[in-house]
């Protein structure tokens, strides 16, 4: 080893370790320089001649050692390399970007497409409401992990993640603006497609910067944030919509969340700082087959599928509920429409400062608790079905807000953890982006088969919103169940 490769390896380590504070940057250019300094490692004494004739293979050396260091370093390893402030800034502004799934998807699921569905369809619907949902929620989950594989490859000189997720939110907002407008069902259905995509690329593309950037000791943290965030979105949309605009006007509805959706990204994309990625040279060209394989691959892994599976049901018996609270408030509760709405917005703010508190909590002391997170996801998952049985068996407003406050502290401690274990089962650190998405469709498939679930089970059973309930709770009680055969985390 010469003596500049030698310096070069000391300047990557210190490169790959992160700080212990939040303020932890990468500011190690100058180390990098001298250390690929060609003329440091010449006695000042040589004869000038024997100088020259060693600059020509010492430079080429020189050259070839700074693009393997450069390389090296910009790649995604196994240490996460820290370009952004982690203090309380970038906290608040991460956590506000996380909220972007939620404001332009649980919102719209939960309120303004039921209401806006049943105008533009009165007759048909529960079956109007499935196709528009179901089908938006599919597009979001064939395009997320691709963006994502995208992201992982990018070399955009404005970051690989900074550039999807300002194109996510330039398609979210086209999404909601035509949806905002639409006066039919397909014109309708076209925006929520592109919205989805937009929405969904923005999730996942957020979530990647966690295994990026944030070193392993503060991830559980970060995990709780991003795992929450959404939830206290849609919460934020749902207060938002009903208290401030007209229900019976959706592009009022729209404009709010558009307005707060690019709000939230613009002041994350001012704090955040991409990693830089470099072109290596010699890389391979790419080809489609390796790349649609990576898509497979994962789910060779045990305990990624098993995390994925369980992750699914819980969101399903979320989202059966979410979905459903409008309908079921308006059919078995008989509740006005202007009432029901104001119903559902203040069960989601009971259940969800529930989960803020139970979330942030667990969160906290979770990365404390041996690496134990596996009791944490179980008892959070089941008490999330305790509570589905109770919504299902007594139909009372009263008792179903008493029971928002169970629910809520279940699903807050399993978002607390939830993917902190996700990252944890990731097959490799290099298409962080692209795993990340594919366990984010955990999220998605829900949005698809929620609402043929519910059309399916009410239409079947005339409206019975007891069996749709409890099997919301079954499906919490599986997703606790599969858990337990996960082998690389605790």
């Amino acid at each position: 080893m010469t003596p500049n490769e030698g310096k070069a390896t000391e300047a990557l380590s210190s490169i790959s370790t992160t700080s212990k504070d939040d303020g932890s940057h990468l500011h190690n250019s100058d180390t990098i320089s001298s250390a690929l300094n060609p003329t440091s490692d010449v006695d000042d004494g040589a004869p000038e001649s024997a100088t020259a004739s060693q600059d020509e293979p010492e430079a080429q050396s020189t050259q070839n050692v700074r693009d393997a260091l450069v390389a090296e370093a910009v790649s995604t390893t196994d240490t996460a390399v820290t370009y952004t402030n982690l203090g309380w800034m970038f906290r608040v502004v991460f956590a506000l970007a996380s909220t972007v799934g939620g404001l332009s998807s649980i919102a719209i699921k939960q309120l303004l497409l039921p209401l806006q569905v049943s105008m533009l369809a009165p007759t048909t619907t529960n079956t109007s409401f499935a196709v528009v949902a179901s089908i938006g929620a599919f597009a979001g989950l064939i395009v997320s992990p691709f963006t994502g594989a995208l992201s992982d490859r990018s070399v955009a000189k404005w970051g690989p993640r900074r550039v999807w997720i300002v194109f996510g939110l330039l398609a979210g907002v086209a999404g909601l603006s035509i949806m905002a407008f639409a006066a039919s069902i397909p014109v309708l259905l076209l925006g929520e497609i592109i919205a989805q995509i937009g929405v969904d690329t923005v999730l996942s593309t957020v979530a990647a910067i966690i295994p990026d950037q944030v070193p392993s000791q503060k991830r559980a943290f970060f995990s709780a944030l991003n795992g929450m965030a959404p939830i206290v979105g849609g919460v934020l949309g749902l207060l938002a919509v009903s208290r401030l605009t007209n229900t019976h006007v959706p592009a009022q509805g729209y404009t709010v969340l558009i307005i707060l959706s690019v709000l939230f990204i613009a002041l994350f994309l001012l704090v955040f700082r991409d990693r830089p990625r470099v072109r290596q040279a010699g890389a391979p060209a790419f080809q489609l087959g390796p790349f649609l394989a990576g898509f497979v691959r994962p789910l060779k892994s045990g305990d990624f599928v098993y995390t994925l599976i369980s992750r699914c049901l819980v969101f399903l018996s979320f989202q059966i509920l979410g979905a459903y609270t409008l309908f079921y408030l308006r059919g078995v509760l008989h509740f006005t429409a202007p009432l029901a709405a104001t119903g559902v917005a203040n069960f989601q703010l009971i259940s969800t400062a529930s989960l803020l508190v139970a979330s942030l909590l667990v969160g906290s002391i979770s990365g404390k608790a041996s690496g134990r997170i596996k009791p944490f996801v179980i008892f959070g998952a089941l008490l999330m079905a305790v509570s589905l049985v109770i919504i299902a068996l007594v139909h009372v407003w009263t008792v179903m807000l008493f029971t928002a406050v169970f629910f809520g502290c279940g699903f807050g401690i399993y978002l607390a953890v939830d993917m902190a274990l996700a990252i944890r089962v990731l097959p490799t650190t290099t298409d962080n982006g692209k795993d990340l998405a594919i366990i984010n469709t955990a999220i998605f498939l829900p949005l698809i088969v929620s609402p043929i679930i519910g059309a399916f089970i009410l239409n079947l059973s005339h409206n019975n919103f007891s069996l749709l309930f409890l099997i919301a709770a079954f499906s919490s009680v599986i997703a606790a169940g599969l858990i337990l055969p996960i082998q690389r985390v605790r």
